[in-house]
């Protein structure tokens, strides 16, 4: 049955994780890019985003205060305060699959639709550490560290709790750089070993399915990135 899982978790997450997510700091700023981090031939690195989809940006200090930031939303995306962690949510709407390709519209506006569901993104960056940021700061699907991520060192194992609606969401698979490492177990934890120096990337995704004449189900995906020097 694990087995089972476990391969209904890799299909999902080739699905999801067809492009990332990530924020990356820029002498004072932090910016947010969307598209492939890690590349490969013929891919692009970066692809332009709609601004218009950025739902929020939230700061949150290292005592585990959060506060809306008023951005502009333009391409792209610059943030130029300074948080313990910045989360920023995006949705993209309504996806339709057909049989000549995916629209970006629900499928009630669609003749011929095959499947169809709502998309929430989101991306946590981490950039200082407390035990007051060892929590859930959404209802959506969250990634916790429950041990200090920028302590880590290429080699390290860094520890997980994946959330939703601020409950441990087990059988979520999890993938790093864009490669599946596993599910949640039924706690909701995972452990993840860090690859490699720089920007982490570590992806999660949820599914819940809906009754509705829009979608079938709303897919959520949610980012974890920190710094490992």
């Amino acid at each position: 049955m694990r087995s089972l899982i476990f391969l209904i978790g890799l299909f999902l997450i080739n699905l999801t994780y067809a492009h990332d997510l990530w924020i990356e700091k820029h002498k004072n700023n932090y910016i947010l890019y969307y598209g492939h981090k890690h590349p490969s031939y013929g891919e692009k690195k970066l692809i332009k985003y709609n601004p218009k989809n950025i739902l929020s940006v939230k700061c949150i200090d290292v005592d585990g205060n959060k506060t809306e930031i008023d951005v502009k939303k333009e391409y792209p995306l610059v943030i130029n305060k300074n948080c313990a962690i910045i989360y920023v949510d995006i949705s993209s709407g309504y996806w339709t699959k057909t049989p000549y390709g995916t629209i970006n519209k629900p499928k009630n506006q669609i003749d011929t639709p095959i499947k169809s569901w709502l998309s929430y993104e989101s991306v946590k960056r981490i950039n200082l550490w407390g035990k007051n940021l060892e929590k859930s700061f959404t209802k959506k699907l969250d990634i916790i560290p429950v041990n200090d991520p920028l302590k880590l060192q290429e080699g390290d194992k860094i520890r997980l709790l994946i959330t939703f609606d601020g409950k441990p969401a087990k059988n979520i698979p999890v993938a790093y750089d864009g490669k599946v490492r596993g599910i949640t177990d039924s706690h909701g934890r995972i452990n993840i070993r860090i690859k490699h120096k720089g920007l982490q990337l570590i992806e999660a995704t949820y599914k819940e399915k809906i009754n509705s004449t829009k979608a079938d189900e709303v897919i959520y995906s949610t980012t974890l990135n920190f710094e490992v020097n």
